[in-house]
């Protein structure tokens, strides 16, 4: 599970994420939940960071989940239509719970 706060603009943010991501990966973890309700903005450099990490958790043959996510990045995903691609939750528990069928 990953806690997202402040704002995701850019590879100095992104990184961290990724190498935590790609540890939990190569332990096994292949279920993997991003929190996002302490976000405060995130751009287009953020939104390319969850496509990657979505991209390599399925590629490892995982699932990824966004969950409590905030009004202006909800906002985001429907305009470029990811709405679709992430899949979405409104709670953590919503998210858990998708997470132990996929």
């Amino acid at each position: 599970m990953f806690f997202l706060n402040g704002n995701l603009l850019g590879e100095h943010a992104n990184a961290p994420v990724m190498e935590k991501l790609k540890a939990s990966i190569d332990e096994g973890n292949k279920k993997v939940l991003f929190n996002l309700g302490e976000l405060k903005f995130i751009n287009s450099t953020g939104l390319g960071m969850l496509l990657t990490a979505l991209s390599k958790t399925r590629n490892a043959g995982g699932e990824m989940t966004l969950t409590n996510v905030p009004d202006q990045m909800n906002k985001l995903l429907v305009m470029t239509k990811l709405k679709d691609v992430f899949n979405v939750h409104e709670s953590e528990e919503a998210g858990i719970a998708f997470l132990q069928n996929a």
